[in-house]
């Protein structure tokens, strides 16, 4: 989790609330970070959740961190905007 916190630029706590989750942020954004399996394809190979709330403009935020994290070359990673797949390091956004 240190080079997810490095990402964000924040460190990730957990939290108590009866699943898997860990919150943090700092004066520009909040991240959630939740175990969330499901049966069904992309949740099944994807089962971690990161939702993001931030302060400055949504798209490039999120963008940025998208493009850190894949950058990373250690996660699969999903760009969803309101339940949409912009992005994608392996997934066709088109079969979303």
């Amino acid at each position: 989790m240190a080079d997810l916190e490095v990402v964000l630029g924040f460190k990730l706590s957990p939290e108590r609330t009866g699943k898997e989750m860990f919150l943090g942020g700092d004066d520009r954004g909040h991240a959630w970070l939740t175990w969330e399996p499901e049966d069904w394809e992309p949740f099944q190979s994807h089962p971690f959740t990161l939702d993001i709330a931030t302060s400055e403009p949504e798209v490039p935020y999120v963008t940025s961190l998208f493009e850190r994290l894949a950058g990373l070359g250690r996660y699969r990673v999903i760009l969803l905007l309101d339940h949409a797949c912009v992005r994608s390091t392996h997934f066709p956004c088109e079969e979303w």
